[in-house]
């Protein structure tokens, strides 16, 4: 396949609730479409949705480089040999090797696209053997009494997990909440925890004492200082899972003497698919499981997100953030609502890019 054209669009999408990351309160998410074409009319979409606070590229940043690097992208070959997805990918290489992590991500799904269009197969069997359904773990941003509400009506709609954020508040007042939200879920549902490294080594010892008993399945990131990690799981029973730390460090470091139950895999924020691949595979070979997440993407993002989850462990995963879009670029939205979603109807649905949604940023062809 050779790519005749590459075409960057701008979007901005409202949020059913403002989004605080850090000190900052976010009423829209805003990305950044590649449309890759090839001479044969084949075409593919990506999404680059750098997150505040998370990515380390901005939006400026990743303009720059986009509308730097495009033109160099039109003319080059793509390799579209049936079972050749790391053979596209290394292609795809050649083209991001530099760029920021959410772009890399947009132009490999853009990519694989194509040669799902062109082998005229579906995109999550072009990533390998893939299940029908994915299920989802559902979200509980708050812990005050509408998590408790939250939490019942997860339950009774059959989520697998549940996700709380910790570390906002009093230690007490959360510990007491996680206990009344694990009498409403039963044993039966798992219970995840995410603290976005927000607790010293002494708070988070305090937290895995006062949550003995919960069983939860992982706090993700509890420390503000990661080098201490192993230290807490010296000292505790907490089950660690790793989220900012895959950004950070190669995935070599699961083959440290402390145990890791979980990875939070992000490919706008880790760097494509490429990258999470080479985590999950390395993830799975160490006893730990790989949990695949969204960052608030669009439509776009969050289709290639199923496919790659389809191929990955049958575990819930967190592509709920979906849920927090208000409006999407691509029409029909599409059907994210969990516990569980149809891959089929997500990856192949005949929802396309509403181009009244998007603004063109700039255009090259061969």
């Amino acid at each position: 396949m050779v790519l005749s054209s590459v075409s960057l669009y701008r979007y901005e999408v409202p949020l059913r609730t403002p989004l605080k990351l850090g000190g900052d309160t976010w009423r829209h998410r805003r990305g950044l479409l590649v449309r890759l074409a090839t001479e044969g009319g084949a075409v593919g979409w990506g999404d680059a949705a750098p997150l505040p606070r998370f990515s380390p590229e901005t939006w400026a940043d990743l303009v720059e480089h986009a509308c730097g690097a495009g033109p160099r992208w039109t003319g080059m070959t793509l390799s579209e040999c049936k079972g050749g997805l790391d053979r596209t990918l290394r292609d795809v290489q050649a083209l991001v090797l530099d760029a920021p992590a959410s772009l890399r991500f947009a132009v490999e799904s853009a990519a694989i696209q194509l040669r799902a269009v062109a082998q005229d197969i579906s995109l999550a069997t072009v990533l390998g053997k893939c299940r029908p359904t994915v299920a989802l773990n559902a979200l509980i941003p708050d812990l005050g009494d509408e998590g408790l509400e939250e939490a019942t009506r997860y339950r009774d709609q059959g989520y697998r997990a549940v996700k709380v954020k910790v570390g906002r508040t009093s230690l007490e007042a959360e510990a007491d909440a996680l206990h009344k939200i694990r009498r409403v879920l039963g044993d039966e549902v798992a219970l995840r925890a995410d603290a976005n490294r927000a607790w010293t080594l002494g708070e988070a010892v305090a937290f895995a004492e006062a949550t003995r008993g919960l069983d939860l399945a992982y706090v993700e990131e509890p420390l503000a200082d990661p080098e201490q990690l192993p230290e807490l799981v010296a000292r505790t029973d907490l089950r660690i899972a790793l989220d900012e730390t895959t950004r950070e460090a190669a995935p070599g470091v699961l083959l440290e003497e402390w145990p890791v139950a979980a990875v939070v895999l992000k490919p706008t924020l880790l760097g494509g698919i490429r990258a999470t691949q080479t985590w999950s595979r390395t993830a799975q070979a160490n006893d730990t499981t790989p949990v695949l997440s969204g960052a608030y993407e669009s439509g776009v993002g969050h289709r290639i997100l199923v496919a790659l989850a389809a191929t990955g462990p049958d575990i819930p995963v967190g592509l709920s953030t979906y849920a927090r879009l208000a409006a999407d670029v691509l029409r029909p939205s599409l059907d994210m609502d969990g516990p569980t979603l149809n891959v089929e109807s997500i990856v192949g649905a005949s929802a396309s890019v509403d181009e009244d949604r998007v603004t063109l940023i700039d255009s090259f062809s061969s």
